[in-house]
């Protein structure tokens, strides 16, 4: 997916992560509840199944063809109590949820999607990647419609993510991630002004049936899942222990929320400039020793890093 610049947020109040009184605590999620075939329009097709979170979770469905029916859906969703439930979401249960997701469909068409799927009483919300229309795309139930551009195709890995959190204005709402791209905040507009309590997230695959080609097939792979308090700029790092807030999307990050950009601007600290290019060499090999530390950069990756600050011109007297 093409890089574009991320969105700026400004005027956010940081959602915690805690819910409402009588539900769980986001932070009590450690598992995740399986429902492959909740769907089954075409029950003779060939399903695999790895349940392997919150590392890896793979549905492959194979030979989805019937003379009649709808599609295949196979969906996991989080939860608190090793797999046995699923996870209730409440209306003030704030939270950031990210994955990568790979979906592989063969042919393209009839539609293979895969994503997000939030359950809820007034319908089913999804934020999803599909094979046949390239959409990266939010839609249905409580969640706000976002559209990113349409750059998908077969095979692309993505990482996908969402922040349901309070603005400043104290409206409940949502930011969506695709790759380095993010949405502007988007306030929910449903009659509970939210997610709904008692809702269930997690991820999905759907594949539509082909009456016509007997090897129709596909795949879902969710890896790198990770579901806990807001994390607004989506670098890893929760707000409240987040010390560079506004990081740009890819940006690798130290343990405490900051990129090397952040941490040894050219223009210098607070815009004041550096004494000299010395000053600025050294505090970019500190922000690296910090971005090494934390398993973000590589020695190569620091090496290369350091060659570029050696060849700019930050720092030094015009």
């Amino acid at each position: 997916m093409s890089l574009f610049k991320v969105c700026t947020i400004t005027s956010i109040l940081i959602g915690l992560g805690a819910a409402a009184p009588g539900f769980a605590q986001i932070s009590t999620i450690n598992s995740a509840n399986y429902h492959p075939r909740e769907f089954n329009d075409v029950p003779n097709s060939t399903l695999t199944v790895v349940s392997n979170y919150p590392a890896l979770v793979a549905f492959q469905d194979q030979n989805v063809s019937k003379a009649t029916g709808f599609a295949n859906r196979h969906v996991w969703r989080f939860s608190n109590d090793g797999g046995v439930t699923p996870y209730h979401f409440a209306n003030d249960g704030f939270f950031s949820v990210f994955m990568t997701v790979t979906l592989t469909g063969n042919p393209i068409s009839p539609r293979k999607e895969a994503g997000f799927l939030l359950s809820t009483i007034g319908g089913d919300g999804q934020f999803i990647v599909n094979t046949d229309g390239h959409e990266v795309v939010a839609f249905g139930g409580p969640l706000p419609f976002y559209a990113f551009p349409r750059t998908f195709n077969s095979g692309d890995t993505i990482r996908l993510g969402m922040t349901y959190f309070l603005n400043a204005n104290g409206k409940r709402s949502v930011i969506y991630y695709a790759n380095c791209l993010q949405s502007p905040p988007l306030e929910f507009t449903n009659l509970e002004q939210g997610i709904i309590d008692n809702s269930t997230l997690g991820g999905y695959f759907q594949i539509v049936n082909s009456p016509s080609i007997a090897t129709n097939n596909g795949s879902a792979v969710f890896q790198n899942i990770s579901i806990g308090a807001t994390d607004l700029d989506g670098d890893g790092v929760p707000d409240t222990l987040d010390t560079c807030q506004n990081t740009p999307l890819c940006s690798a990050v130290t343990a405490s929320g900051c990129s090397v950009d952040q941490l040894a601007p050219c223009e210098g600290p607070g815009g004041n400039g550096w004494k000299n290019h010395g000053q600025y060499i050294a505090a970019v090999a500190q922000a690296a020793e910090q971005l090494l530390a934390a398993g973000q950069m590589s020695s190569e990756q620091k090496d290369a890093l350091m060659s570029a600050a050696a060849q700019s011109n930050c720092g030094s007297k015009k």
